[in-house]
């Protein structure tokens, strides 16, 4: 068993309800001489005689008192802090603090909560979506979902799964740059195309796409025309024809349903982009953010 109530505070405390050093010994297991000794220890460091001891019995001194008090409000609530941290090793509970990006909520975040919640319905998620990388200790964070590679940290990644980057436009802007019937290789008609480009993407738009038939690498390289801080806005530009642009593939795919955007390049592999989850707890974090990623892993593995 546990106790954060040092070793010779007990002992005392277990000498006074016990009624005697005898009593002490037999209730804690140990030799009598080895409990005389730790009570003439702890009145040595105290500086302060506790206990005033005959042949016949034993009393409290005022200060002894005092302290013997003092011991049995902190074993007490030693004891109820011991008994919530095993409570929270045996169980996820309490608030969980989530961030991730906008286009990961539908497909990944919101279904892995929702597991999460009816399997442990004591854990009280708050989500922060942004789609840039929050500081996790500023912002008393305990799991990021983020996509791409990663600074080095002294925070723990663990990869959850893959998103595909696919490039699509709408069909009014095929039909205006007149894609289908154009016979000119992609690769020559890719910069002249105008394109709407996520804020982390650089200011060189250039796509090194392997083929599906053969495997070769093809380079495209593309005319920033936008850019803009979330997948909604990059959504909305591109549907509304400002230019081409990648879109996660669980987040375009009801766009493709709907015939608002069409799938560029289908004869090529679109770009992958791992993502990660981020915590600060190193190799033990709390059940509830295990919990949590797990329930990420399986978003991600189910089909959307």
């Amino acid at each position: 068993m546990k106790y954060l109530l040092s070793n010779h505070a007990r002992i005392f405390q277990a000498i006074v309800e016990a009624g005697s050093i005898t009593g002490a010994a037999d209730h804690m297991q140990m030799g009598k001489s080895g409990v005389s000794d730790a009570l003439k220890q702890l009145e040595s460091s105290l500086g302060a005689q506790l206990l005033i001891r005959t042949t016949r019995r034993q009393s409290l001194t005022a200060i002894g008192e005092q302290f013997y008090r003092r011991c049995r409000e902190l074993n007490d609530l030693s004891t109820v802090a011991l008994e919530e941290v095993s409570e929270h090793l045996a169980e996820p509970m309490g608030a969980l603090r989530i961030t991730a990006p906008y286009a990961t909520i539908d497909n990944i975040v919101a279904p892995a909560i929702a597991q999460l919640v009816a399997t442990y319905p004591r854990v009280l998620p708050e989500v922060l979506v942004d789609d840039k990388r929050l500081d996790l200790i500023q912002n008393n964070i305990d799991v990021a979902l983020t996509a791409g590679e990663l600074a080095s940290s002294e925070f723990k990644a663990q990869k959850v799964g893959v998103l595909h980057d696919v490039l699509c436009a709408s069909p009014d802007f095929c039909r205006r740059e007149t894609l289908a019937e154009s016979g000119m290789p992609w690769s020559d008609r890719a910069p002249e195309l105008a394109y709407v480009a996520h804020h982390w993407e650089g200011s060189d738009i250039v796509h090194e796409l392997a083929s599906l038939v053969d495997g070769k690498v093809a380079s495209f390289r593309f005319r920033r025309v936008a850019t803009a801080s979330s997948v909604n806005a990059v959504a909305a530009l591109i549907s509304r024809s400002v230019g081409v642009g990648i879109l996660p593939h669980f987040f375009l795919q009801p766009m493709l349903k709907a015939g608002t955007l069409v799938k560029l390049l289908p004869e090529y592999q679109p770009r992958e982009t791992n993502l990660y989850a981020v915590h600060p707890y190193g190799s033990n974090p709390p059940l509830g953010v295990r919990a949590m990623i797990d329930a990420m892993k399986s978003s991600l593995a189910t089909p959307s």
